[in-house]
């Protein structure tokens, strides 16, 4: 695709995807009655432009912001294309937010109109200054039996901004990502190639419309290939009804995976010992044959007995709560605990990690069915390549630059950001000689891409052993007991685990006894890293939460906002174990080794 020289806006691509597929289903969704509501594309065209119609009689012009504060619903998508059809700014916010928050993004992106639903109404009204609110309920659907002309889009540049997404604010307040139509298109019109969507797809996904992953594969992705979208109204539709709404495809966030995994878990644990044995004698046949590349390797006899007998008689079992039709799941927004990628593996739905960011619209690589390195975030999107106007490289502490350098993840091209809105010089910031610095600690190795952390959370234990994040507490979040972690160990001579800890799974326990159950599950969590990596106690903590800014929109933990709560609790904790403690500690986290040598390793253990 030649990105450089597209010359149609979301709005423009809009019309020519509905004409397209007029009589296609485009949203699928459970009612209150439990009833399957299909919407096609002929009426979502209508209703986008019903609601630009209305929209431009309550005065949005181009340029205007406006606002949607709303459960994720089949509202959104006519939502986005009502705005980009007449050059308005659509400016998702997540409706679960506490106040000071909401009411910043609020203030900051300075909306004409939001857009909310009845649940949010009070919430929105009273962090909206005074700005005019309106229900969805309210906003008048199209009539596709009127033959009206459908809107063709205004005609306006695609480099015109389109979205403003908030970033998480793991650090500090949110910023707005400024996203033009270039940059969304650019990003999301290569993956039906890539990924072989075709028009009877069906994907699930519970990701809000305010992260950028769900904006640009759902609202843009999907639509542009007829596919259509299957929308949870909840956690608990999403759960429930996933075999009902038969995904060939669903999106998510290491978090859905893990709450998958866990429940198979209990489903096992709960089948008489003589399926249990014929369960871990699948799994182990698995192990033998299965690598981490798209291949199987481990001899004749095995892979026959996986196709013939383990695989209908167990795996597919397992494939019939999900609908039965799923090919894949790609899961982004954070680093994916490899186990999990082994074990879906096994079970015949390949489980593919991709990477990404908001300022990058979002994705950046991706591994697919067919071409993946399991422990990798794939290879580099098309727009990232030289030919299309875009590279990538890494920076060193050194400051040495290289596409062979083991440091900071630096890209350019198409798809990146504008910049953020209302804050020139952060965004100046994160522009080095015209690359993006992504802050990731990253490398690449037979053209497939490894990141390690962020490099804003290493931490430098004082013997000099330098640990990058995400990997130990992945590591150690894969004990059941433990739902939420953070490792801290700046300056100190080994790492430590702040942990959330399951309620179920811990009732009945004292302090002691929990103590010791937790120290266990972390030796044997983290049996594979080196010992520097391994954390020596672990301090229980009060569930982190959004309510107490613990957790940020997106589920990520924030470092910043724990330390502030709970700083002397850690204090004493760490003096507790010998640790030396002069001022009050920066918390980071640990990482484990990526799996380079996977690549010719089968992926199961003896």
């Amino acid at each position: 695709m030649d990105y450089r020289n597209l010359k149609k806006n979301l709005g423009q691509l809009f019309f020519e995807w509905t004409q397209k597929y007029l009589d296609n289903v485009a949203l699928v969704q459970l009612n209150d009655k439990n009833e399957l509501v299909e919407v096609s594309y002929r009426q979502l065209k209508a209703d986008a432009d019903a609601l630009c119609t209305y929209l431009q009689e309550n005065g949005i012009q181009k340029g205007d912001r406006v606002a949607m504060i709303a459960s994720k619903c089949m509202f959104h998508p006519r939502f986005f294309y009502a705005c980009w059809t007449i050059s308005a700014i659509a400016v998702p916010i997540c409706e679960t937010l506490g106040d000071k928050e909401m009411s910043f993004i609020i203030n900051d992106s300075d909306p004409k109109i939001i857009i909310t639903d009845k649940g949010g109404n009070a919430k929105v009204a009273a962090n909206a200054n005074g700005r005019k609110t309106i229900c969805l309920d309210d906003i008048p659907n199209g009539d596709s039996r009127q033959g009206a002309a459908p809107l063709t889009g205004m005609e306006f540049s695609p480099d015109e901004i389109a979205a403003l997404i908030y970033t998480s604010g793991s650090t500090g307040m949110p910023k707005g990502v400024m996203l033009s139509h270039r940059n969304l298109s650019a990003n999301a019109l290569d993956l039906p190639e890539l990924f072989q969507l075709r028009k009877q797809e069906r994907l699930i996904s519970l990701l809000p419309y305010w992260h950028a992953y769900a904006l640009s594969i759902e609202i843009v992705t999907i639509i542009s290939c007829g596919v259509t979208i299957a929308i949870a109204r909840d956690m608990k539709d999403f759960k429930k009804n996933i075999a009902r709404y038969q995904p060939t495809a669903m999106i998510v966030v290491p978090r859905i995976i893990e709450l998958f995994k866990a429940s198979i878990d209990k489903k096992i644990e709960a089948t008489p010992e003589s399926k249990r044995k014929l369960i871990d004698k699948a799994i182990y046949n698995a192990s033998r044959i299965f690598t981490a590349r798209p291949r199987l390797d481990g001899g004749i006899l095995r892979i026959f007995t996986h196709h013939t007998f383990y695989d209908p008689l167990v795996f597919s079992k397992f494939r019939q709560a999900f609908g039965g039709k799923l090919r894949f799941i790609v899961s982004g927004g954070a680093p994916l605990d490899l186990e999990l990628q082994i074990f879906f593996k096994y079970l015949g739905i390949p489980l593919l990690q991709g990477y990404g960011l908001s300022e990058t619209s979002p994705i950046v690589s991706t591994n697919l069915k067919e071409d993946h390195l399991l422990g990798s975030i794939g290879k580099p999107l098309p727009w990232l390549l030289p030919e299309n106007g875009g590279d990538y490289t890494f920076k060193d502490e050194e400051g040495h630059i290289g596409k062979d350098v083991h440091g900071q993840l630096l890209v350019k091209g198409t798809c990146v950001m504008k910049g953020y809105w209302n804050h020139t010089d952060a965004s100046a910031k994160s522009f080095e000689d015209g690359w993006l610095n992504t802050g990731d600690v990253a490398y690449q190795k037979e053209g497939y891409l490894f990141i390690e952390g962020r490099k804003g959370n290493m931490i430098v234990l004082i013997g000099g052993e330098k640990l990058h994040p995400e990997h130990v507490e992945d590591a150690v979040k894969n004990s059941p007991l433990i739902t939420e972690a953070m490792v801290i160990g700046e300056k100190c001579k080994n790492v430590y685990v702040l942990a959330n800890v399951s309620k179920d799974l811990s009732r009945g326990l004292s302090a002691d006894e929990l103590h010791k159950k937790l120290k266990e599950e972390i030796q044997r969590t983290t049996t594979h890293l080196a010992p520097y990596q391994k954390p020596k106690d672990v301090l229980v903590l009060p569930d982190f939460t959004m309510e107490d800014s613990t957790l940020t929109a997106t589920m990520k933990i924030r470092r910043y906002k724990i330390q502030e709560l709970y700083g002397e609790q850690i204090e004493e904790f760490l003096k507790a174990n010998g640790e030396e403690i002069a001022t009050k500690h920066e918390v980071g986290i640990a990482s484990s080794k990526v799996f380079e040598s996977l690549a010719d390793m089968h992926i199961g253990s003896n």
